[in-house]
């Protein structure tokens, strides 16, 4: 397992790359627009294989990033990975789109904490710290209010970073002043690079998922849902 094409559309971002096991990066492509994801990604993805004189037998398994995220997004891009998986025959493996955030950061002393907008005033979150080269999840992926958050931070320094981050700045430094630290911008979005490199880690202890029975990491019921409910109760 030496090629994995690496795909997120948990945000408005679409990001895709091919990293290899041993070589690292092969190519990456991060796009922001107007458009749909699914009127980019496929194009996104036979750009990034073309000129990687790569083409899709050459990949040996796939990594989606699962959510939490834009409901939307996260169909498009589980819905294309099957796709890919069903036509290859090829593995896949998920990752948590937090993780992904967390995997961005050196190793360091101060908490980490991605959060990505989940709207109503929320976001999804979690927290993570380094024991040694070992990036560790304390707190698993929430939904919650900034202020709710606070609670599991208890008044240690942090780094923050994703859109929630971006969001949230000036609630986030006033509830936690100096100790509150803030990315570069770049690593506010998910880098399909280190989805890649997640994918790769995952692979190489066979934690492989099943196309079949994957689906997104919502964390909360969409919109459509809790209608239905209102609708049928």
């Amino acid at each position: 397992m030496e090629y994995t094409l690496a795909i997120d559309t948990s945000t408005p971002i679409s990001c895709v790359a091919i990293y290899h096991s041993q070589k690292g990066l092969i190519g990456e492509i991060r796009l922001s627009s107007e458009k749909k994801h699914s009127e980019k990604l496929l194009q996104c993805i036979d750009f990034l294989m073309t000129n990687a004189d790569m083409k899709i037998d050459d990949i040996d398994f796939f990594t989606i990033s699962i959510g939490p995220g834009s409901f939307t997004g996260l169909r498009v891009g589980l819905s294309t990975v099957k796709g890919l998986c069903f036509a290859t025959g090829k593995p896949v493996v998920a990752v948590s789109t937090l993780e992904v955030f967390a995997n961005a950061i050196i190793p360091q002393t101060r908490l980490i904490c991605p959060m990505i907008d989940a709207r109503k005033k929320e976001v999804y979150a979690a927290i993570f710290k380094y024991e040694e080269e070992n990036i560790i999840k304390i707190l698993p992926e929430k939904v919650l209010s900034v202020h709710r958050l606070f609670e599991y931070i208890n008044d240690q320094e942090c780094l923050f970073l994703g859109n929630g981050a971006i969001l949230y700045q000036k609630i986030i430094v006033e509830l936690l002043g100096k100790k509150a630290y803030f990315v570069y911008e770049p690593l506010n979005h998910p880098l399909a690079s280190v989805i890649g490199f997640c994918g790769i880690k995952k692979a190489e202890k066979g934690e492989f998922s099943d196309p079949d029975k994957m689906s997104p990491f919502y964390l909360r019921k969409s919109e459509a849902e809790l209608n239905k409910e209102k609708i049928l109760s």
